[in-house]
Parts: structure tokens; C-alpha cells; sequence
């Protein structure tokens, strides 16, 4: 009887740790891209649909060499992202990264634009 309940109490633990893993998936990959024609690249559609986000990115570092919108937002129909985030940014940029632990702010974009890439103050 004693390892019918602990063997119960491992399935519960294992099934809310599982849960929460889950959860915390489904809420970093939750964002949904507006339904769009899709035989448009991101830059014929957002030069039209948001042309001041659109000229930041195309003015910016990223958009000199064109760097594409899917590296940090994903392809927008299997996967995407309406924010970039850290993890996306150390693909390319690992020896910039620091230990936001050790400093006040919690991320990259605590500091930078993320379609200029410029400091906010710049």
C-alpha cells in the first residue's frame, strides 16, 4: 500500500511539472500572426501595413545587410514571435550577452530598440 501512494504522489508531481513546462511553452510560442497572403515577403507586406516599424528595421543594422523578420519573429505561420527575445538575439550576438543578474535590467531590449537596435536614448 505504502508504494501504491508513493507511486501516485511521483505520477502528480511528474504531472504538474510536466503541466508547467507545457504551460510555459504554449505561452512563449501563444502569439498568433494576423491571417495575411502569405506569397508576400514580411517587406512587401510591413512597408505597407506598418511602414514606421518597417523603416526603422530597413534603416537599422538588420536591415543594411537584410537580415529577415522570421530570425527574430519567426515564420509567422509555423512559429511566431510578436517580440524578439534574448535567446533569438544569442544566436548572432553571444558575445554580447550579459548576465542580466548581475545588472538592474532583465533584458536586451531593456536598453535596446528592437527594430533600430539603438539605445532607447540614442
Amino acid at each position: 500500500m505504502k508504494n501504491f501512494y508513493l507511486t501516485l504522489l511521483l505520477v502528480i508531481a511528474a504531472a504538474i511539472v510536466s503541466y508547467g513546462f507545457i504551460g510555459a511553452q504554449q505561452s512563449q510560442e501563444g502569439d498568433k500572426h494576423p491571417d495575411v497572403d502569405w506569397n508576400l515577403s514580411c517587406q512587401e507586406c510591413h512597408s505597407e501595413m506598418t511602414p514606421d516599424i518597417y523603416k526603422d528595421w530597413e534603416m537599422s543594422k538588420h536591415g543594411e545587410v537584410d537580415f529577415g523578420c522570421y530570425i527574430c519573429h519567426g515564420d509567422g505561420q509555423e512559429t511566431f514571435y510578436s517580440k524578439g527575445s534574448d535567446e533569438r538575439c544569442a544566436g548572432c550576438h553571444a558575445a554580447q550577452l550579459v548576465e542580466f543578474e548581475k545588472t538592474k535590467f532583465e533584458s536586451c531590449y531593456d536598453c535596446h530598440n528592437g527594430h533600430t537596435l539603438k539605445f532607447h536614448n540614442e
